[in-house]
């Protein structure tokens, strides 16, 4: 009988709150689909980079699946709370017929057992279905070839969601047992007049609160531009703090100050419902101004997760080809600083020593050295206007600007195919890889005639240069300096460096060139020992494989997690508003009674329903403006990309999705009001 009952609640309930339904099942299937990348992997042809990659790919996701499986969990809870709170009239006269709260949380134990093994299966079932493109976007995210096509079900995956949402579903099934146990008769019957009272604002309140609000607001904006998200100090943890309470201050006092404006226009607020729907719109954030600044904040995290993902993959990609300019380079990198003796031998020879002789994979390749300048990074640039170095110069830690010999400049140009240069006697040539700093160097070379090296002054030359000079993963030479061989004089050793293109097929001599020196730098242990040479490579297609892999890193977690908060603040808003339908379905009888059309209500109720909606997601655009901005700062180190592109298309997708969810809710609201 009690599982017949609970039967018959799921499948009205499912009607009323398809949302909450939606969701769950969604958020399974995602939380599937991102565990099952895994078992993708049996059909690519994978390197041992990219196996490196995916492994911690495969084990971050692991770690954020947990995180995400709080936020979900919140969600269930928070909707079960809702559920259940709209339905203690029910509750009431079941306890009235004689029924026990034992029967009746069993009858709520029934209801979570179908919801959720519902949810599961049309979840996993979506998600076994969706997850069969993930390999092929994981094949073209990171550059992978597929071997052969083969449908896959994950059993670990599948596994993995069953326990975690059967532990949200248990918790949730614990939380009901008390809820009902702790219900009052007297409190259940009369549970809907309690929620028929309008919640009233002082407005005088309201305005100085919005006040407030938008002046702590405006205090974090300008902290964060100020400070950047860099350099981690009192004064971002105070536009953090501000930032938090100034968004709580203005969903609490937004009701009043609404009202306060349009009362200000009495053709506006008295035409139609407009009063009706302030009223309703004032009694709901009132009442949900601390979610709704938490959905706030969520929509806001979710939106900074999709751009920063899309915009690190497409500067990671963009700078991939730019930062390995040959097949392979070597590099011996000092720890101390050492004297020119140290350079006598050059890393060709070390590394013949050992047996890996560089001819046999190359006949075009260069040993070069680079020097300390005794230039401070600080000293050069402390009167730039480009507002990033600026901003991030005091939190960055100082260093001497590398030097390197003229003749090895333009013979690593020739080697790229590029243009060399020519210098005079003591003039100096400035060069970078980062783009940021791009700019700086370009205003350091039209301000200034000379330069200071060492106890020497040089004349600076009015060109600069935008290369990298060996293979790496990221950008991270600042500055270089590039002088005449015979002005470099006793400058301290930073680093030796050995730089080669293949011959022959690229991947062949790759994989035999890699092969044989791990093979050669394990048996020369002893004489690397004994020498104290610490030999590290890079070659061009590790670093391609190795940023791509990492830019998709980026992407799959940012995605994730943004999915994840996007559906889950929408979720709640929508939820929300279906509770507040079933409280004010008395108040739009009366409506009906005095003679208002079924259009009059239907528009009411739209205006509502998008201003409940939009007013959260305006906010947290708002907020995305300036935190994308400094966010944009930072992912430009990794390299140059369409920052407008990418933030509108982020902020597109993440609208599409918002929208979805007001749709629903709005076709919702209207179905319970009109029923």
């Amino acid at each position: 009988m009690l599982f017949k009952l609970s039967r018959r609640n799921v499948q009205r309930s499912i009607k009323d709150y398809s949302i909450y339904f939606f969701t769950l099942a969604l958020g399974i299937c995602i939380f599937y689909i991102f565990n099952s990348i895994e078992s993708q992997t049996i059909m690519m042809d994978l390197s041992d980079t990219q196996k490196i990659f995916l492994d911690a790919l495969n084990k971050i996701i692991s770690m954020v699946s947990v995180f995400v499986s709080f936020v979900l969990g919140f969600l269930i809870l928070y909707a079960n709370n809702f559920l259940i709170k709209k339905r203690n009239k029910e509750f009431g006269i079941y306890l009235t017929l004689g029924i026990s709260r034992s029967k009746i949380a069993f009858m709520l134990f029934y209801e979570t057992i179908i919801v959720g093994i519902l949810s599961l299966v049309v979840g996993i079932f979506i998600g076994v279905f969706l997850s069969q493109g993930l390999a092929g976007v994981t094949d073209k995210l990171f550059a992978i070839d597929m071997t052969e096509y083969k449908f896959i079900f994950s059993k670990d995956a599948c596994l993995k969601t069953i326990f975690y949402f059967g532990i949200m579903y248990f918790i949730s099934m614990v939380f009901n047992f008390i809820l009902v146990s702790r219900c009052k008769l007297i409190n259940l019957i009369n549970g809907d007049r309690n929620n028929e009272k309008l919640k009233g604002t002082n407005l005088i309140l309201s305005v100085i609160l919005f006040v407030i609000s938008v002046i702590c607001l405006a205090v974090a904006y300008k902290l964060i531009l100020e400070n950047g998200l860099t350099n981690i100090n009192d004064k971002f943890k105070l536009s953090i703090v501000l930032g938090i309470v100034g968004t709580v201050l203005f969903f609490r006092a937004l009701a009043g100050f609404l009202i306060k404006v349009i009362q200000s226009s009495k053709n506006q607020y008295l035409k139609n419902l407009n009063t009706f729907t302030l009223r309703q719109l004032n009694s709901k954030i009132n009442t949900n101004y601390i979610s709704m600044s938490v959905i706030c904040l969520m929509l806001f995290v979710s939106i900074g997760m999709y751009t920063a993902s899309i915009g690190t993959k497409s500067a990671m990609e963009n700078t991939a080809q730019f930062l390995a300019p040959y097949d392979m380079t070597l590099t011996h990198t000092y720890e101390k600083q050492e004297n020119l003796k140290a350079s006598k031998e050059k890393i060709s020879e070390t590394v013949k020593e050992i047996g890996f002789n560089i001819k046999d994979y190359t006949n075009e390749y260069l040993d070069y050295n680079i020097y300390n300048s005794q230039v401070k990074f600080k000293q050069l640039f402390k009167s730039t206007t480009d507002d990033f170095l600026s901003r991030q110069i005091n939190s960055m830690r100082d260093f001497n600007v590398p030097i390197v010999k003229l003749s090895d400049y333009n013979k690593l140009m020739k080697m790229q195919n590029k243009e060399t240069i020519n210098l005079k006697d003591k003039e100096v040539f400035l060069f970078t890889d980062m783009s940021t700093i791009e700019p700086s160097i370009k205003e350091y070379v039209n301000k200034n005639k000379t330069m200071k090296i060492g106890e020497e002054d040089f004349e600076v030359n009015s060109q600069y240069g935008f290369n990298s000079i060996e293979d790496t993963l990221n950008s991270g030479n600042f500055a270089t300096l590039v002088v005449k061989d015979e002005n470099i004089n006793n400058y301290s050793l930073v680093k030796k460096c050995l730089s080669l293109n293949y011959t022959g097929d690229k991947k062949e001599t790759e994989n035999k060139a890699v092969k044989d020196l791990k093979k050669c730098m394990t048996e020369g242990k002893k004489y690397e020992e004994n020498k104290a040479v610490k030999i590290s490579a890079m070659t061009r297609i590790i670093s391609l494989e190795g940023n791509m892999a990492s830019s998709s890193m980026y992407l799959y977690v940012g995605l994730y997690i943004g999915i994840i908060f996007l559906i889950a603040s929408a979720a709640v808003l929508g939820l929300s508003q279906l509770s507040g339908a079933i409280e004010s379905v008395g108040r739009y009888e009366i409506l009906r009674k005095l003679g208002v059309s079924s259009n009059m209500i239907n528009r009411s109720i739209f205006i509502q329903v998008l201003l409940y909606f939009a007013i959260p997601i305006l906010l947290a655009l708002v907020h995305s403006i300036f935190g994308i901005q400094v966010a944009n700062d930072v992912i430009k180190i990794f390299g140059d990309y369409d920052t407008l592109g990418n933030n509108i298309i982020s902020v597109c997708i993440i609208c599409a999705v918002y929208c979805v969810y007001f749709y629903g809710t709005y076709r919702g609201y209207k179905r319970i009001v009109n029923k």
